[in-house]
């Protein structure tokens, strides 16, 4: 396991905190991999039945995975703006 430690913009940082990210593979990252492996080979509609799932969530997931777990790891929700 790697931790990486990251800092955060002045407005972000309140008295010099940090925020430590680790590379780790979670659960969901494996039930989402054997749901992809599932659709491929039975199709997307049978493995949404399966996994009690929509057909869509299973679309969005192929898409972005590229043969690896870290490519199936949860993406930030926070909103970055810039200011010109």
């Amino acid at each position: 396991m790697v931790c990486v430690k990251v800092e955060l913009s002045r407005q972000n940082r309140k008295a010099g905190a940090t925020l430590f990210a680790m590379d780790k593979i979670t659960q969901t990252m494996q039930y989402r991999q054997s749901l992809i492996r599932y659709a491929e080979k039975y199709g997307v509609t049978k493995a949404a039945i399966r996994y009690r799932t929509n057909r869509q969530y299973i679309y969005r997931w192929k898409k972005r995975y590229d043969g690896t777990l870290q490519s199936l790891a949860d993406r930030s929700h926070l909103l970055f703006f810039l200011f010109i």
